[in-house]
């Protein structure tokens, strides 16, 4: 190769150094964010999809910068990452149906949490998040008790997308009343209409507890992104493509697993370019139907 190849500049080598270990770094957060899916007993592998990519939208909303908004979606994806390794009885029961022993057994994991990612140099920031997402703002939230100010705001964010997720499809809500569109529904219209009940529900109890366990405008930015959502859900419809047929701006109304039940796509993921490739992967080697359910 000629000594004047481009190829050969410092600075192409350095660029491609760069975006093969923030391609790694990358992977390694999305391997994580696999395990944590796989303790999700309750929510079938999607509630820490649900918590990072809505916070996210919350803290952009917020006007936080793109480094805090990636350290805020990327804490969302593995706030519950210290459950790894808790026993089954805690791992499927919901915080207030356990004992008091199983409690403080429970209540350990944000810090589990913590430690873990400390591990890695560039994962304190969001470590510091994990650490803090169950903080209130009233001193009431654990494992530190810390108050207003003392908490991190990416911590605060993501305490508000959490409570919504368990509150929205915790144990007894039928998949097809709030948590899941059945291949029946036709219209976004009948979903949105089966899951109104609950949804009000819930965002009445954020707005109660607004200014009290979480931040005003925390809630405020949330629920508009929600009633935002749920508007613009109302004028779609819900329908089944071929996964080569699947393009960007489509919205996924299932979860997807693979044979060995590792969770390939969420209930409610935007589909962007890259995810439709890895989702044509998935389908070249037999892990998806031959048509999947979207909103369009």
């Amino acid at each position: 190769m000629s000594a004047n190849s481009t190829d050969d500049r410092p600075t192409d080598q350095l660029d491609r150094l760069h975006n093969r270990l923030a391609e790694d770094f990358l992977g390694t957060i999305d391997v994580l964010a696999s395990m944590v899916g796989a303790f999700e007993r309750y929510h079938e592998g999607s509630h820490s999809h649900f918590v990072g990519y809505k916070s996210a939208e919350t803290a952009r909303q917020l006007g936080l910068s793109p480094t805090e908004v990636f350290a805020v979606q990327t804490a969302g994806r593995l706030h519950d990452i210290g459950k790894i390794g808790l026993p089954e009885r805690i791992l499927t029961r919901f915080p207030a149906d356990l004992s008091e022993a199983d409690f403080a057994e429970y209540a350990r994991h944000a810090e589990l949490g913590a430690v873990m990612l400390r591990h890695h140099n560039s994962l304190t920031t969001v470590a510091d998040i994990v650490h803090a997402h169950h903080e209130r703002l009233d001193g009431s939230g654990f494992p530190q008790h810390l108050k207003d100010r003392a908490i991190p705001p990416g911590a605060m964010i993501i305490a508000v997308a959490d409570t919504f997720h368990n509150m929205m499809y915790r144990k007894g809500i039928a998949r097809n009343e709030a948590s899941g569109v059945p291949n029946a529904i036709r219209s976004a219209g009948s979903f949105l209409e089966a899951s109104s009940k609950r949804y009000t529900q819930v965002m009445n109890y954020l707005e109660k507890k607004a200014g009290v366990l979480f931040h005003r405008k925390v809630v405020d930015a949330f629920t508009l992104i929600m009633e935002t959502e749920r508007r613009q859900l109302g004028d779609k419809l819900v329908k089944r493509v071929a996964p080569n047929y699947l393009r960007p701006g489509m919205s996924l109304a299932e979860d997807y697993y693979t044979s060995f039940g590792l969770l390939v796509a969420a209930r409610g993921e935007a589909l962007t370019e890259r995810s439709i490739r890895a989702l044509l992967r998935f389908a070249e080697d037999g892990e998806l139907p031959a048509k999947v359910l979207v909103v369009d």
